[in-house]
């Protein structure tokens, strides 16, 4: 009801302005018709009232004068409708029209910064993870060659996809579901029983943009602390889901939990280097609408991603 009313008086003053400016326009055409029907009769008097060897051309003061009020006028008109140029209206579209630049200088520093920490997560999770699939591979080919195979194409597979992901800025839910299930069907042939995972991402919600790399941080956080130093392993979960207007990603697990994982560990208090980065990236992605929180469950830990939906 207030914001009806609010609209109602907005549109009644947004009348009444323009019928002042419609009765000024009237005003000031009708005074050019006059001017163009007055003038030439006083020059018309003015010729006719001339003596022979007198030449007084006194027509020409109201010719001028009545033509520099009408140009001021119709200045004033005109400055009126276009925002009273070098007046308050004018400095008010300066100030804005300079802060937007301002923003879209600032936006494109920050995703350049993005991108670059982008660029430096996978730096930090590829040679790692390249290195140890690797070694794998080259232990599994004489004793168990199809599983070296197996490994080898998850391998190339998620390899081609982390490429593909790091070469754009947004992607999709799905992708990086799939990207996941590679990375994990890697680590599974490497820890063999102890690692089981599930992905229960609903398909409607696979189309969802995403921007890359925002799941498999916290994937691997939660295999690192809580399930392989755990001697019987456990089970990772990614669970989507949509509460109103927010995309809820859950990864959890039923690892170590907090308690059991190292004092150093990022696990202890959710503010490691990697999570830290995390934070900081959708926080410029999504504008502060996003948020991550680590919590401890019962067992293990549950890392919840919250994000603008996008419809």
């Amino acid at each position: 009801m207030a914001e009806r009313g609010q609209e109602q008086l907005d549109y009644e003053l947004t009348k009444k302005r323009a019928y002042k400016r419609v009765k000024e326009l009237r005003a000031y055409y009708m005074s050019i018709a006059v001017y163009c029907v007055v003038i030439p009769g006083i020059w018309i008097i003015n010729l006719l009232t001339m003596t022979q060897g007198k030449e007084v051309t006194w027509a020409i003061w109201p010719t001028l004068g009545w033509g520099l009020g009408l140009a001021v006028w119709g200045a004033s008109l005109w400055l009126a409708a276009n925002g009273n140029l070098f007046g308050p209206d004018w400095e008010e579209r300066k100030v804005q029209e300079y802060l937007a630049r301002a923003n879209l200088k600032r936006v494109s520093s920050e995703k350049q910064l993005v991108q670059a920490q982008l660029r430096l997560l996978q730096a930090q999770i590829e040679p790692h993870f390249l290195f140890n699939t690797l070694a794998n591979v080259q232990s599994l080919v004489k004793r168990e060659p199809d599983t070296a195979q197996n490994m080898l194409d998850h391998f190339i597979t998620y390899l081609r996809q982390s490429l593909a992901a790091s070469r754009k800025g947004e992607g999709t839910l799905g992708q990086e579901v799939d990207l996941l299930r590679n990375f994990l069907e890697i680590l599974r042939l490497r820890m063999g029983a102890r690692l089981n995972y599930s992905l229960d991402v609903p398909q409607g919600l696979l189309n969802q943009p995403l921007a890359p790399m925002l799941l498999q941080p916290l994937v691997e956080n939660a295999i690192r602390h809580g399930l392989e130093p755990k001697a019987e392993g456990g089970t990772l979960r990614v669970a989507a889901r949509t509460e109103g207007s927010q995309l809820i990603i859950d990864v959890s697990d039923d690892g170590l939990g907090f308690e059991g994982a190292p004092p150093a560990g990022p696990r202890s208090d959710g503010s490691g280097v990697g999570l830290a980065n995390l934070r900081e990236r959708i926080a410029m992605l999504y504008d502060g609408k996003a948020s991550l929180e680590l919590m401890e469950a019962s067992p293990g830990t549950l890392a919840r991603l919250s994000l603008p939906l996008r419809v």
